[in-house]
């Protein structure tokens, strides 16, 4: 029950999205690559394997009719993943993953044009990098996109109130609905992830850049 009900937020949470170009879920069969054992047992009817994209690829879980009819799919026009279900109560896809392009030795920084133009909000242009807590799998340092100077201490005046505010940074920055960091995944590419607040189906920890994008 506890991975029908998983998926079921999941599904939920998509409704009313735009469809796009998708690519099909790999086979687990030909590598060692396993989920956590907090992930199989979340998502214990549904089939675990690789999605790819044109550049990058990451593991997943694919569920069914019978776990709520969610996979993650590969969008190369983001580039990225989404998550999308097909469950006709909520059908409907959402970004899970967005890839962003620098020169390998640009800073992080080096991309906040294109993220404010992915994340509009009404601080957006008063929204930079911060560190995040915590590292990512590798021990490598992650960032949120989150208000600075004075508006970070205007937003943090907000949260304090009664009323939860407007995501200042838009849908990547900062929010009441769960985690989103940002990741250097590679010298010329940098991640986007959207955890939610729920055990998301996906491990980002297996994140790869592939062979074509060399």
């Amino acid at each position: 029950m506890r991975a029908i009900a998983a998926v079921m937020i999941v599904a939920a949470s998509l409704a009313g999205c735009s469809p796009g170009d998708t690519r099909k879920i790999e086979s687990a069969a030909a590598t060692a690559v396993e989920p956590s054992a907090v992930m199989r047992e979340t998502f214990s009817k549904c089939a675990w394997g690789e999605v790819k994209g044109a550049t990058v690829s990451v593991w997943s879980f694919a569920c069914g009719a019978d776990a709520g009819n969610v996979r993650l799919a590969a969008d190369d026009a983001l580039p990225g993943f989404v998550i999308e279900s097909t469950d006709p109560a909520a059908p409907g896809r959402r970004t899970a993953i967005q890839i962003f392009a620098k020169a390998p030795d640009a800073p992080i920084d080096a991309i906040l044009d294109a993220v404010r133009a992915a994340s509009p909000g009404p601080q957006t242009a008063a929204c930079g990098f911060m560190p995040a807590p915590g590292v990512d799998h590798a021990g490598k340092p992650r960032f949120i996109f989150s208000p600075v100077g004075e508006a970070r201490a205007a937003y943090e005046l907000a949260i304090t109130g009664d009323q939860i505010p407007e995501p200042p940074c838009g849908p990547m920055g900062p929010s009441e609905a769960g985690d989103r960091v940002f990741e250097v995944i590679a010298p010329d590419k940098v991640a986007f992830i959207e955890f939610g607040s729920e055990i998301q189906i996906f491990d980002a920890s297996t994140l790869t850049v592939t062979e074509a994008a060399h």
